[in-house]
């Protein structure tokens, strides 16, 4: 990381005090994603969308939750999930192929906005001819800075002030730093 993420423990016990609903939330999609079938539960598809704001009709929804579900029985990794919404959708969709990834293997990020912001990282732009390219890099860079964050200073009291709040919540390092980079907004 060329510049390590600094937040102070007061921000990080403000997001923790934010968590209780949202943390409630993820915990049981993660429960929910391998007992029930994602494409047609209406339950799991409407908490997913609430959870990770998922705006767009129902052909892409139907899209999106068939893809989730399918790929629950095989391997999947971002570069794939990538390309596959977007040969089925026409779009390139970053954010919601690192939440499908993310679902399925939560040591795994996901792409937002407010996260990008936190590691100094943008999407590319929409007209660049090697977008998807680019995506994957940038997904792959997103992936080394958590991990060099999660070994740091910063991310140990992080994940020890989460811990020390949330005891039972079985869930991943990167998705409590996650949980609470995601609350902490300029």
């Amino acid at each position: 990381m060329n510049s390590m993420l600094i937040v102070r423990p007061d921000e990080i016990q403000t997001a923790l005090s934010k968590l209780d609903s949202g943390l409630d939330r993820y915990l049981w999609l993660q429960r929910r994603v391998r007992l029930c079938d994602v494409s047609t539960n209406v339950e799991f598809q409407r908490c997913f969308s609430g959870f990770y704001k998922v705006r767009r009709n129902s052909q892409w929804r139907s899209v999106y939750f068939g893809l989730l579900e399918s790929s629950k029985t095989k391997r999947i990794e971002f570069p794939e999930a990538l390309t596959e919404i977007n040969r089925r959708t026409g779009r390139i969709e970053a954010s919601f192929a690192s939440k499908l990834i993310a679902t399925l293997d939560p040591a795994k990020p996901v792409i937002d906005k407010f996260i990008l912001e936190h590691f100094e990282l943008r999407l590319p732009g929409w007209g660049l001819p090697d977008r998807e390219a680019k995506t994957i890099s940038l997904y792959s860079n997103l992936c080394d800075k958590y991990s060099a964050l999660i070994q740091s200073p910063t991310g140990r009291m992080i994940l020890e002030l989460f811990d020390s709040r949330y005891p039972c919540a079985a869930v991943t390092e990167l998705k409590k730093i996650d949980l609470v980079l995601w609350q902490i907004r300029s």
